[in-house]
């Protein structure tokens, strides 16, 4: 069970890290009128470091094959995309709201089968 709490680990953090990087490089693909805002600039930065340092560790994990650690990170990218699905609610945006929403019903189910046949 280990190798697919890896495999989902991995895709749901690449996934968050992308999406946090193309708000940082192409922020009219992610916000309507995104382009010159310097706020939204700085709050994407923000995220895109978070999210890409929770892949690097995920990644390290993983490498690792840290079985405790992936559960531990697994668990927080769920909880981080199931907020995601929460604040997609908000733009009223079906693509915000389902896309992390499944991401992390299945990160939550991969730990969940890790956690108790791993």
């Amino acid at each position: 069970m280990l190798i697919v709490l890896v495999i989902v680990t991995v895709i749901n953090t690449l996934v968050a890290a992308s999406f946090s990087l193309a708000a940082v490089f192409f922020p009219a693909l992610i916000v309507r009128d995104g382009e010159g805002s310097h706020t939204a600039s700085v709050f994407a930065l923000y995220g895109a470091v978070r999210s890409v340092l929770l892949l690097l560790v995920v990644l390290w994990a993983a490498f690792r094959a840290d079985g405790p650690a992936l559960i531990w990170l697994g668990t927080l990218a769920g909880i981080i995309q199931l907020a995601d699905a929460a604040i997609g609610t908000q733009t009223r945006d079906k693509l915000k709201i389902w896309v992390p929403l499944v991401l992390g019903a299945a990160q939550m189910l991969a730990v969940g089968l890790a956690y108790t046949f791993g």
